[in-house]
């Protein structure tokens, strides 16, 4: 009898292991295909409730895995580039108290653990990470000395996040930013045109947050207009950043999909 509850223990501490350690999810996922003449793409989260509309699934992943580009999600159908959805995912009470409780980067990794969940739970996303050479941008500085004029330090609480918030705005060719680190400039540059499809990795060797306003001239795939009076993305990041992007070729971290199924619709 003794043993049979100390098994009964056993079994009853590995179960309480297990839910302790088991990953997040959303409360409720509802997975539907995106309206044939869906305009655009758009992400919106707010107290608790995400709302994704027309995107496909390699997007996601992206997110999820919170890659700079979709060319870092690799050996997938080509089904998860074409085919469109829109998802509305909502996590219960003690799941956003624990979100609104976590630092800036903390929660980011609680979401990107939802984002997983979600993934693997409707559409049977099975992954494992690598690394593949592909051509690539490295984000470097300018000067060892200094950074650009309209780059700015921003202090850090004692709470880990940045003084003043984190956010990335951009607009046409305006583009603010406020506590974002080395690495989070790389990955938004990452989605840009003027990128070519290539990943930006940060090889500043920088660390800290930093906040700027900038202005330049965008390029939707057809080059910067001959009458433009601003520079070009990559100009401007040189001249008011102080960084400064290299056309190289080397190993980027890329996550391999293994399986992926399409999902049962709501």
């Amino acid at each position: 009898m003794r043993r049979l509850v100390l098994m009964g223990v056993l079994c009853l501490s590995a179960v309480t292991l297990a839910q302790a350690v088991q990953s997040p999810s959303f409360e409720v996922t509802v997975v539907k295909p995106a309206k044939p003449d869906a305009d655009g793409e758009d992400w919106d989260s707010d107290e608790g409730t995400t709302v994704i509309q027309n995107y496909p699934v390699v997007k996601l992943i992206r997110n999820a895995y919170q890659l700079s580009t979709v060319s870092q999600v690799v050996d997938a159908p080509d089904w998860i580039k074409d085919a469109r959805f829109d998802v509305t995912a909502k996590v219960d009470a003690e799941e956003l108290h624990r979100l609104n409780s976590l630092r800036g980067d903390e929660r980011d990794a609680e979401f990107s653990a939802l984002l997983k969940s979600m993934l693997a739970e409707r559409f049977g996303l099975k992954v494992h990470a690598g690394t593949r050479k592909m051509p690539m941008y490295a984000l470097e500085r300018v000067s060892t000395t200094g950074l650009g004029p309209k780059l700015l330090p921003v202090p850090v609480g004692p709470d880990g996040r940045a003084v003043g918030g984190h956010h990335s705005n951009r607009n046409g060719g305006h583009w603010e930013a406020q506590g974002v680190s080395m690495e989070e400039i790389a990955r938004l540059l990452s989605g840009r045109y003027e990128m070519g499809g290539r990943p930006v990795v940060d090889k500043t060797g920088t660390a800290g947050a930093y906040r700027f306003v900038m202005d330049y001239a965008p390029d939707n795939g057809t080059g910067v207009a001959p009458d433009a009076t601003l520079p070009g993305l990559a100009d401007a990041v040189r001249q008011e950043l102080g960084l400064k992007l290299v056309k190289t070729e080397g190993d980027v971290p890329v996550v391999v999909v293994e399986s992926v199924t399409k999902p049962e619709l709501d």
